[in-house]
């Protein structure tokens, strides 16, 4: 019985690694994209001040 429990405390871990970390990695996809849209936009207005 000790067994089946660490079995699955051992999935129910691996499950969540499988949706916490790619959260994580699109999350920080995001927050780069919103970091870096500030210099886009800087870009383009001085490409619309030429």
């Amino acid at each position: 019985m000790k067994a089946l429990k660490t079995v699955a405390v051992a999935l129910g871990i691996t499950l969540a690694a499988l949706i916490v970390i790619p959260l994580i990695v699109l999350a920080g996809l995001f927050v780069w994209l919103k970091v870096t849209e500030e210099d886009d936009d800087l870009l383009d207005i001085d490409r619309e001040g030429v």
